[in-house]
């Protein structure tokens, strides 16, 4: 008999280390871009609307919108794992865009080095649709029911207009 489909608990607590696993992953992708990123660090260094306390800190990131090219794509098992799990999140969107794309990322931590939130400055060119500064919170574990809801009516709206 298998262990998850008696104890549904057990389920769930094996996928949110798989969110926690993706979560902490992205920005380490966001660490690595913002080192290699000239124009990244500028802004930082440059920008008056960011503490000199916080442009200090040692996990500074640059969402610059190809973390989803070394992402398996969706169609595969492992992809569609990791997409989902970053959408559970809110880091990634139904479309595939992700929360912080043209941001410097600034995350918060846990004592336990779990990332809790992040807050990331828009760089460059900004929509009329983008906000300046963005914030991200980690859903609690019973909020995933909500994210989903919120991902669902996401995807309807969207092909409604499309």
């Amino acid at each position: 008999m298998n262990m998850s489909s008696t104890n549904p608990y057990l389920n769930v607590l094996g996928q949110l280390n798989l969110d926690e696993l993706n979560i902490q992953q992205a920005f380490d992708y966001y660490r690595q871009r913002y080192q290699q990123s000239e124009l990244a660090q500028q802004f930082v260094a440059k920008s008056c609307a960011i503490d000199n306390d916080v442009k200090e800190h040692f996990s500074v990131g640059y969402c610059d919108r190809t973390m989803g090219k070394h992402i398996p794509k969706a169609r595969t098992y492992e992809g569609a794992a990791i997409r989902g799990s970053l959408q559970r999140a809110g880091l990634v969107r139904a479309t595939g865009h992700e929360l912080f794309r043209g941001c410097v990322v600034f995350p918060t931590y846990h004592e336990n080095g779990s990332v809790i939130s992040a807050v990331g400055y828009r760089v460059g060119r900004v929509r009329t649709s983008d906000k300046l500064v963005v914030y991200w919170r980690r859903p609690e574990p019973n909020a995933f029911v909500d994210v989903g809801l919120s991902l669902a009516r996401e995807l309807i709206h969207g092909q409604a207009f499309h």
